[in-house]
């Protein structure tokens, strides 16, 4: 898999959640590695975005996210913003959610 990181404010990151849905869509055998979750940043309001593509080729339509190593990504998550199956070892072996 191929991951990305970018920096959003709010719900500004709403039309790269939108962007994975389509192309999970477009790609159902690869459904459950389509991935999206978020952590908490010490400024209000701004939050961490790490974005899961099953390679880089799928990786194009996300403009400003910088690609990141999977062993840089966090092990704790806040929120789970899209998942194709958050039951499956794609994304079980990789995030647990934070406790509130």
């Amino acid at each position: 898999m191929t991951w990305g990181k970018r920096r959003f404010e709010l719900a500004d990151y709403a039309p790269y959640q939108v962007r994975l849905a389509k192309l999970m869509l477009e790609n159902p055998s690869l459904y459950s590695q389509f991935i999206m979750v978020s952590t908490v940043t010490d400024v209000p309001n701004v939050f961490d975005y790490y974005v899961g593509v099953p390679s880089q080729t799928f990786f194009a339509d996300f403009d400003g996210f910088v690609i990141v190593d999977e062993s840089d990504l966090p092990k704790e998550i806040d929120e789970v913003k899209f998942a194709g199956d958050k039951a499956h070892d794609d994304f079980t072996r990789r995030f647990r959610l934070r406790k509130r």
